[in-house]
């Protein structure tokens, strides 16, 4: 008798990781029937889509309670799609906010069926009392870092760190001459990647003072050349329209490429700085939010760093720049630092040390053996 599994994921970085694990899941069960929410990535392994990441992909405290009727309205349909179709289990994966209210709702109205979140919330960051709700409402917690099961000690829930699934997934699409031949950008000049973010409001605040640094430099350092990986999850022309006439060239489809074969990447904080830690890249690591949104996220927020690189690491590797510090002069005072080859140097050794923290590869593999056995 075939079993049905509920997946919820709720932005791109879900998506990436979400996408591995359902194909691993498909692999062991062809019969397993996965409905929920994901992106383009995961499309492919749902037989039932009920939405895409991009119907969930709100950042910060404003813009949630901006969109909150229509995430409430999704919330709705989610919650009926898993009573109709008889759940035997919910996978969520990252995105908190909804994720955890979404398990609280399937525990109160389907108590049999298992919850098991794929990505522990960041409650080691901010918002430290939701570990005993996580503790008390999931069945299992899979881990994305080795300090993180620690701490669940005492609850109920299972927590486990597998590994991180990064570690097999960012691998560059094509070598160092097809990338430069597929784009038409010069091999002999250095390259600078850009990664401003995969939602629409990352791009609106963090786009253009890259591109006015790009705009500054074609006068102080006109052999550099700039490449921006675009996320799945937005339009080419969207991010063209935050750019002007900065020369920066868009690639879609080569966003590990983009970022292996520069010699340095400037890269909002998230996901995407492991995966440039992975690739070896030399990168500053670059956030701002709505003003709002970061005097509560100041306030609640009580880590030392706030790029995951950096926090994997237990220290600063990749430099940060936060909020009011994201302006065209201080991106090029931190890109020369990057350009410098002795610098370079050391900052690749550390990148190397938060490889090492990330487990072996195969973590998908063995999170979907272990789910398997417990729906």
């Amino acid at each position: 008798m075939s079993r049905t599994l509920l997946v919820v994921a709720g932005e791109d970085s879900g998506d990436l990781h979400g996408a591995e694990l359902l194909r691993c899941l498909k692999e062991r069960d062809p019969d397993l029937r996965i409905i929920g929410v994901g992106g383009p990535r995961m499309a492919p392994y749902l037989d039932r889509k009920l939405a895409g990441v991009e119907d969930l992909a709100v950042v910060g405290f404003i813009e949630v309670i901006k969109h909150l009727p229509r995430l409430n309205r999704l919330f709705d349909a989610i919650l009926a799609a898993a009573k109709e179709e008889a759940i035997d289990g919910a996978l969520l994966i990252d995105y908190p906010g909804f994720n955890l209210r979404l398990a609280k709702a399937l525990r109160q109205r389907m108590p049999g069926v298992g919850l098991h979140q794929y990505v522990c919330p960041q409650v080691w960051a901010w918002k430290k009392g939701r570990i005993p709700v996580l503790g008390r409402t999931l069945d299992t917690l899979y881990c994305l870092f080795d300090f993180e099961p620690a701490l669940f000690l005492g609850l109920p829930v299972d927590a486990r760190f597998l590994g991180h699934p990064l570690v097999d997934l960012v691998v560059p699409e094509c070598d160092r001459e097809v990338f430069f031949t597929a784009t038409g950008l010069d091999p002999a000049r250095p390259l600078v990647a850009l990664l401003p973010g995969s939602r629409r409001g990352e791009i609106e605040r963090l786009l253009p003072p890259m591109a006015q640094l790009v705009r500054d430099w074609q006068t102080a350092r006109p052999e550099v050349q700039w490449v921006l990986p675009v996320a799945p999850t937005l339009d080419a022309a969207f991010v063209a329209s935050h750019l002007g006439d900065a020369p920066v060239k868009l690639v879609e489809g080569l966003t590990y490429a983009a970022r292996a074969h520069a010699d340095a990447a400037l890269v909002a904080s998230g996901t995407a700085t492991l995966e440039t830690a992975l690739l070896g890249t030399p990168f500053g690591i670059v956030y701002r939010l709505q003003a709002l949104t970061y005097l509560l996220a100041r306030w609640l927020v009580s880590v030392p760093h706030f790029g995951l690189a950096n926090v994997v690491a237990g220290r600063e590797i990749a430099p940060e720049l936060l909020q009011g510090e994201v302006t065209p002069a201080r991106l090029g005072t931190l890109l020369t630092r990057l350009l410098d080859p002795t610098e370079a140097a050391a900052l690749r050794l550390g990148l190397a040390e938060v490889r090492g923290r990330l487990g072996a590869p195969g973590a998908a593999e063995r999170v979907a053996e272990d789910l398997l056995g417990r729906i």
